[in-house]
């Protein structure tokens, strides 16, 4: 079944030029680079291989572990991107096309001292290659979703040989077993790497005219902002001082709010009449959570996105709501008890949160203590991965 998998992927070949041009928009598919293998000084390094944009920023406390002894590969040309300015010295390219042929000069070349793939990125090619050439692969922070295990545990026969080898360091206990029903025989719990989260050591200033409660929409995208801009004016009947502040995810996307407004690019003074707040400038908004009194975490409220990370303003005690199409951080959002809330119910959790200090402070600093009690992934990770090479 190994090559079969290969032929059917040499065969869709022909369609990848139509596959990029329908995808492009949206950065999940580059073919520049997908058959090259050649990778300038990431030979004989800690290969990690991430999906995208998100996944670049959540193996950071990684990346900084391994102290230049890391390359990556990314899947996506907008995660290229991202990758070259987090990292810009190291190295970093789109990852080949899961051929064999190719994986094989690709991994022969390299010689990396081991594999690490973030979450559950299984490339079958890269799995059998990686143990033809002895090179330990981990899974870090690897996850198999309720979802994902249904789909898979069909094609366990064709997967268990490919990974009774590798290890499967997981993010929780749940993720554990299910990797064992599928063929891993290697599996430790770590947790979390997006629990590693470092908050950010420059802090952003921020000065706002009068006394005044402060919601900061963070990392939004299109159709969140009329949902803030709603809410707002519903909460503003109870709190006629409420700012809040809006901060989209892609600063060059135009956002549109009915009220009275002032930009970040354009002043960093929020005077008394300003109802919207707009950060349309690129890293500030993890340290301007600060301010607020609660958060509500973007990519949330539209189906597609999975959500943003909500550790970055816990970081700082701040409250904070997640929307329920936030998938990709609802386990995370567990751990440290931030709240899961739909559409309907984000004016009530906010009226709730607002009217009440107390409540505010509680709910913040319990959700920070157990931020705190669950970072040291990248650590747990990295013992294991020393335990088989040398780093």
């Amino acid at each position: 079944m190994f090559w079969l998998y290969n032929f059917l992927l040499f065969l869709s070949l022909p369609f990848f030029p139509a596959v990029k041009l329908l995808s492009s928009k949206r950065g999940k598919v580059s073919l520049k680079g997908r058959f090259s293998t050649d990778f300038k000084g990431a030979e004989g390094k800690v290969l990690l291989h991430v999906s995208s944009i998100g996944e670049v920023n959540s193996v950071k406390p990684l990346v900084n572990a391994l102290k230049g002894n890391v390359a990556l590969t990314v899947f996506t040309n907008y995660g290229l991107e991202r990758a070259k300015r987090v990292y810009p010295e190291v190295p970093s390219r789109i990852s080949p096309l899961d051929l064999y042929p190719l994986v094989r000069l690709f991994l022969g070349r390299v010689r990396p001292k081991a594999v690490l793939l973030y979450e559950t990125e299984i490339w079958p090619s890269l799995l059998k290659v990686s143990s033809q050439f002895s090179v330990p692969l981990f899974f870090v922070s690897g996850k198999v979703s309720e979802r994902s295990f249904k789909r898979m545990k069909f094609l366990r026969g064709f997967l268990k040989p490919l990974l009774e080898d590798k290890f499967f360091l997981a993010k929780s206990s749940e993720d554990a077993e299910r990797a064992l029903k599928l063929g891993f025989e290697n599996v430790n719990v770590v947790g979390d790497l997006k629990l590693d989260y470092e908050p950010p050591e420059e802090l952003a200033q921020l000065e706002v005219e009068g006394d005044r409660l402060i919601v900061i929409w963070g990392s939004t995208h299109e159709g969140e902002e009329k949902l803030a801009e709603r809410i707002h004016y519903e909460l503003k009947k109870s709190f006629p001082s409420l700012l809040t502040v809006v901060a989209p995810r892609h600063v060059g996307r135009k956002v549109e709010l009915s009220g009275r407004v002032a930009f970040r690019s354009q002043t960093k003074k929020v005077e008394k009449w300003v109802d919207f707040y707009v950060v349309d400038t690129v890293g500030e908004l993890s340290s301007l959570y600060r301010y607020a009194h609660v958060a509500v975490i973007g990519g949330s409220f539209v189906r597609g996105i999975g959500g943003h990370n909500p550790v970055e303003p816990v970081a700082f005690k701040v409250p904070t709501l997640i929307g329920e199409y936030g998938r990709d951080f609802f386990d995370v959002a567990r751990q440290i008890k931030v709240k899961i809330v739909k559409e309907g119910d984000v004016y009530r959790e906010l009226h709730r949160l607002l009217k009440d200090s107390a409540l505010r402070k509680r709910v913040g600093e319990e959700s920070f203590s157990l931020w705190k009690g669950k970072r040291g992934v990248a650590e747990r990770v990295l013992k294991f991965v020393g335990e088989k090479v040398e780093l």
